[in-house]
């Protein structure tokens, strides 16, 4: 399985991995992660 980008539905948090954290590190919500593309994940980022 390819990595890929995950964004946090609560707070915004973006993770790169194989799957998304299945609790937030930031603001510690359960299962709030979706799948973004690299683009997204760019602009969430401010690169």
């Amino acid at each position: 399985m390819a990595k890929e980008f995950w964004k946090c539905n609560v707070c915004g948090d973006v993770h790169f991995g194989k799957s998304g954290p299945e609790i937030c590190p930031t603001c510690k919500n359960k299962d709030a992660y979706e799948g973004i593309d690299k683009e997204t994940a760019k602009k969430k980022m401010g690169l």
